[in-house]
């Protein structure tokens, strides 16, 4: 009994043994989750792009400036007669050999050109473009909100599995300390061998549920890991204190839901998008008028050319101004699609209000069933505990069976086990309804 009993306690603290360095505190992790968190780096580059792209020269504002220049050469063998003869009676013009005869041409010019007007395209382009700008940073806080819920879910999910280890090991315990009594009142003869065997069963079977209680803890500290961009086996403790707010409202959180929800305020924007696309479409049909400047330099020089050498300098400007008539039917075409595109947005805008709203009331009736519940688990952990506890002396001085003192502390673990998970199912619920309300970084740790 004694070896049996040794081997069972070195398991025990065996599985207690976890290599842990200094507590993670929650906002030590939501902090290096926004500074690490890939999900959030990703979203943070496609923002910066978008910032980039923001400007007046991307909306079509700035001229366009140009400078060009050329160079040719050429050696040939040229031959030349001129139309007219070069005396009165007639006779054809002499022939003119050049052998080998050098052409060189230079060139070289600036021009500038500015668009005056263009059916307004550049203004819809210059607020598209600041849309986008707003849609992206709307769509960094979305990957953010929703990486910190990932967060607070494997953060909690450690502390709810590190918790369970204690309680798992504290039912080894109780059944380690029933066994020793088995086996001492079978020596002692005052039992028969069946109790312990039932006893020594239960021990194995709460040392198993012991060890599945610390794989999940490992697999839970890999995700969070994950999440973290840690390398995947850093070990640390976890906080396991839990403050929950009171000054929760549903009509106060609906209100900011419809005012702050990441969701609804980028399908807001996708429908503003679609308007200003409709405008540029629109600004295709109308006349574009155009300045134009520039500055040229050309030379040429010509050993077999009638002239030998030729250079011309000087400035140049004008307007041009064109009209698309008729694009076979592309301007009316993209028209339509634009105001097709707005009525889709429209649709999309209004389903995801509903969304928001569904979500947080199916979020509020899981934070207040959660309060509820939690509220009576502990009544019942304090009921259980109690009986357990008369169940251990009832058990000790024979008045109940070894069976009815496993099903007591059976209800005590799992009651203390399931008020265990309430606690962390109750703190999510209020975490979610924050996300859902758009209010979560406002209140983030």
């Amino acid at each position: 009994m004694k070896k049996n009993s040794l081997l069972l306690i070195l398991a025990l603290f065996a599985a207690q043994a976890q290599a842990q360095s200094d507590t993670l505190a929650l906002s030590e992790a939501v902090r290096i989750a926004l500074e690490q968190n890939l999900d959030i780096r990703v979203a943070q580059q496609s923002q910066r792009i978008a910032d980039k792209q923001e400007n007046w020269g991307q909306a079509g504002f700035l001229p366009n400036v140009s400078a060009n220049a050329a160079y040719s050469y050429s050696q040939t063998d040229v031959q030349q007669q001129l139309a007219v003869g070069s005396d009165t009676s007639g006779a054809p013009a002499p022939i003119r050999e050049f052998n080998d005869a050098v052409a060189e041409n230079y060139s070289a010019g600036i021009n500038a050109s500015y668009v005056l007007f263009d059916g307004l395209g550049r203004i819809n382009n210059l607020q598209k473009l600041q849309l986008q700008k707003e849609q992206s940073e709307v769509q960094l806080r979305f990957t953010i909100e929703n990486t910190l819920l990932q967060v607070f879910s494997a953060y909690f999910n450690l502390a709810q599995q590190s918790e369970q280890v204690d309680i798992a090991r504290e039912s080894v315990k109780l059944s380690l300390k029933r066994y020793q009594r088995a086996e001492t009142a079978l020596e002692l003869g005052s039992q028969s061998r069946l109790e312990a065997l039932s006893a020594q069963v239960d021990l194995r079977r709460d040392s198993v549920a012991l060890f599945n209680a610390q794989n999940s803890l490992e697999k839970g500290l890999r995700e969070l890991n994950r999440l973290l961009n840690f390398p995947i086996d850093t070990s640390y403790a976890f906080e396991t204190q839990l403050d929950y707010r009171s000054d929760l409202i549903f009509g106060s959180l609906l209100t900011e839901a419809m005012q702050n929800n990441a969701a609804l305020i980028q399908a807001q924007i996708a429908r503003d998008i679609n308007r200003k696309n409709l405008n540029i479409a629109w600004s295709d049909r109308l006349p574009e008028i155009a300045a134009n400047a520039g500055y040229s330099y050309s030379r040429q020089d010509n050993e077999g050319g009638f002239l030998r050498f030729t250079q011309n300098t000087g400035w140049n400007y004008g307007l041009s101004a064109q009209w698309n008539i008729f694009s076979s039917y592309r301007s009316q075409t993209a028209v339509e699609v634009a105001r097709i595109a707005i009525f889709q947005s429209e649709l999309s805008q209004e389903k995801a209000k509903q969304q928001v709203q569904t979500d947080l009331a199916n979020a509020w009736l899981d934070y207040t069933n959660a309060r509820k519940v939690l509220d009576l688990e502990r009544r019942n952990l304090k009921v259980a505990l109690i009986n357990f506890e008369r169940s251990e002396e009832a058990y000790a001085l024979g008045n109940i069976t070894n069976v009815q003192l496993r099903e007591a502390q059976l209800n005590y673990i799992s009651t203390k086990a399931s008020l265990n998970s309430l606690r962390y199912q109750l703190k999510l619920a209020e975490i979610e309804l924050q996300r859902v309300a758009g209010v979560l970084m406002q209140n983030t740790p």
